[in-house]
């Protein structure tokens, strides 16, 4: 089962050169692939003596663990070189010392260069000064120069070599995303999340259905009824990106789903690729329209899916907001306080969809179901548990069959149009205000992050649409600018 605790590293057990290639791997988007051997019980017996071995590399010597070579001649896989091969280091450097490719120390003095010691088995940094000599370690250097590091030769360091570390980049980021692109085919395939290993919600779902009236769970459907779409596009050839796809796969799995996956034309082979069920949806309205048409021919319920979600919680309980309001100096610190003491449930999308398609059909009217717009339970707990008026996430959730469809003149804030259709035509929506989803938004590679521009043009030009098509209902929010809205349905003017 996989452990949802993140396990957290005290920022002491990193060191300055692991932080500055974790930074480098963040800006990349490089993922490294989880270690799957089973840990070995060795004995630190090592005679700690430095060795020169048959290929001529210093190494401790561990002769007395020969069965252990293997784990850490892995571990010490050497980097592939750029294309065209290392640059030439400067002619006054000694042998046995490469240019090093990575992020510039912030030290680096004037004149003075970084490399890679070659007669060391593990990766050993090296700095060379203008007289040639090599030292390995910052306080050697400042104790050499007598004076403060300032960092005055990073720039010139960096823009020596900017040429050869674009070009080893970009070799990095293709072997990467080679090397998890046939990971997580295996994955899916296996139905196990990036990790390797299958995920579990048995416990939680139960627990969630256990909050539903004798008479809603009546309504409680079969994964096998549900026609679960995920909206993607352009998310299958970033590797960051494919993991988050890998784990998605396997929360849907885990709960009975068998998900289709509606993809943009270009992106439809590498989707295939990494083993998902996936067709051509195009852009992101006609993708959702194509989604309720199969599902209406089907004749079952829609669940959509943002492809960039990463976990759906429950607050369970009966606390809100007012239970805490005496003793609190505002609302906000009241829906807090109310967190603090809800039961919080970690639970399957698919019993997410079916809590809330059991829901809304206990309503009666309602076709239209969704989650809390926002992930912050405190938020979640200043409202009301379900409410009716109230605008529905396009990120996840659930539709009977229904004539309403997005508007294909917008390319973003559709569901805002879409929500409002329902309750033109439908009289309410269903939202759950205890239901939260966890998603990468706004800085995620692809989706409709590629729809937005900087200077939000396309967002005011939704806006326009909204407000001309819905009068009174929306208006700017004057705390986040003239890109974001706020949706009122009782102040519509007909």
């Amino acid at each position: 089962m996989v452990n949802r605790q993140a396990i957290k590293r005290p920022a002491s057990a990193l060191s300055a050169t692991s932080e500055r290639e974790e930074d480098r791997a963040k800006r990349l988007r490089l993922v490294y692939l989880p270690y799957q051997d089973t840990p070995e019980n060795v004995p630190q017996s090592f005679t700690g003596k430095a060795t020169i071995n048959k290929e001529g590399l210093i190494a401790i010597d561990r002769s007395n663990r020969p069965d252990l070579r293997k784990y850490w001649e892995k571990r010490r896989k050497a980097p592939a070189p750029p294309p065209g091969g290392w640059p030439t280091p400067p002619a006054h450097w000694p042998e046995g010392v490469r240019v090093d490719l990575g992020t510039v120390v912030p030290w680096l003095p004037k004149g003075w260069g970084q490399g890679i010691k070659l007669s060391c088995v593990t990766k050993l940094q090296a700095f060379v000064s203008p007289q040639g000599k090599v030292y390995y370690h910052k306080h050697v250097v400042q104790q050499v120069l007598g004076e403060k590091l300032t960092g005055d030769g990073v720039q010139a360091w960096q823009k020596k070599f900017d040429d050869f570390r674009a070009k080893w980049e970009e070799n990095l980021v293709s072997e990467n995303l080679a090397e998890v692109t046939a990971w997580v085919a295996k994955q899916i395939g296996a139905g196990k999340t990036f990790t390797g290993k299958p995920d579990s919600f048995g416990a939680m779902d139960k627990r969630l259905f256990q909050e539903l009236t004798k008479s809603e769970r009546r309504y409680l459907p079969k994964a096998a009824d549900l026609h679960v779409a995920v909206i993607s596009a352009r998310r299958a050839s970033d590797a960051k990106s494919i993991k988050t796809l890998c784990n998605l796969q396997a929360q849907l799995t885990a709960g009975g789903a068998s998900p289709v996956w509606y993809v943009d034309k270009p992106s439809l082979a590498a989707y295939k690729r990494i083993g998902l069920n996936a067709r051509v949806g195009g852009k992101l309205v006609p993708a959702r329209n194509l989604a309720l048409e199969d599902a209406k021919r089907l004749k079952k319920a829609c669940v959509q899916v943002s492809d960039d979600i990463q976990g759906w919680t429950y607050l369970g309980g009966k606390l809100n907001s007012k239970a805490y309001l005496d003793s609190s100096a505002n609302a906000l610190q009241a829906g807090n306080e109310a967190a603090r003491h809800a039961d919080e449930l970690a639970i399957s999308p698919v019993a997410a969809a079916s809590f809330l398609l059991a829901k809304l059909r206990a309503a009666g009217t309602p076709k239209l179901a969704g989650v809390h717009p926002v992930s912050n339970p405190g938020m979640a707990l200043m409202r009301e548990a379900v409410s009716s008026d109230t605008f529905i996430l396009g990120d996840f959730f659930v539709a009977e069959p229904s004539n309403c469809r997005f508007d294909p003149r917008m390319s973003l804030k559709e569901d805002y149009d879409f929500t409002c259709s329902h309750l033109d035509r439908h009289g309410s929506v269903l939202r759950c205000n205890r239901m939260l989803v966890r998603a990468v938004h706004e800085t995620n590679a692809g989706g409709a992050v590629s729809e937005r521009d900087s200077a939000g043009h396309k967002e005011r030009e939704n806006i326009k649409i909204l407000q001309e098509k819905w009068p009174g209902v929306f208006h700017l929010n004057g705390k986040r600018g003239d890109t974001q809205v706020v949706m009122s349905w009782r102040r519509r003017r007909t």
